[in-house]
């Protein structure tokens, strides 16, 4: 049972990670014009999906590879600062205790699914419930955003993260590709002012 509590505590969307100031694109793509909620569909099949996740996966087994591959994968400035700061403040929360998430705390950079993942390991969370936490707190982070924004209401926002994690997967590939994420956050890098950091 404490394992279950443990789960909820790291999934959190209240833990102090920062991710209130992201919006991971959700921000420009508003700003943009674009179908918000259609963007953060594409986003987290894109994104998170077929990119977090299977790093997290990869993490269970191989800590620095899975990190290498996640901040090599996020392709502009902004969204490669949100993995990392957000990973260094989740093993600065001190959660749990492993080599991994030692070595982000003393200041190596660490992306936010293996610093997750890590902490998963350590704290005897298994595999299937870290990535499904994971999944749901990626994406509660974007519908947070767009809500933040006015882009959806509450209601709205919840529709959306029933409908997403109806049809979520946690088997893929790591295979992330999203060009309409990268313009988006470019743009972004360079929009002033901004209410996210991302």
């Amino acid at each position: 049972m404490w394992r279950i509590i443990r789960a909820f505590h790291l999934f959190d969307s209240s833990l102090p990670l920062g991710s209130f100031n992201y919006s991971f694109g959700v921000e420009e793509a508003y700003y943009q014009g674009l179908n918000v909620e259609g963007f953060i569909m594409s986003t987290f099949k894109n994104v998170i999906e077929r990119g977090d996740i299977p790093i997290a996966r990869i993490a269970f087994e191989d800590p620095w590879r899975a990190n290498e591959l996640s901040i090599a994968s996020k392709l502009t400035r902004e969204l490669r600062e949100a993995t990392i700061n957000m990973g260094r403040s989740l093993a600065l929360l001190n959660l749990c205790d492993d080599e991994f998430v030692n070595a982000v705390r003393r200041g190596i950079n660490g992306s936010y699914p293996v610093v997750v993942a890590r902490c998963c390991v350590s704290m005897g969370i298994d595999k299937n419930t870290c990535l499904a936490g994971l999944a749901y707190s990626e994406l509660v982070q974007m519908v947070y955003a767009a809500v933040r924004l006015g882009a959806l209401n509450f209601l709205e926002g919840q529709k959306l993260i029933t409908r997403v994690l109806n049809e979520v997967s946690l088997e893929g590939d790591f295979e992330p590709f999203s060009p309409v994420l990268d313009v988006i956050s470019k743009k972004h890098e360079e929009r002033e002012p901004k209410v996210f950091m991302s």
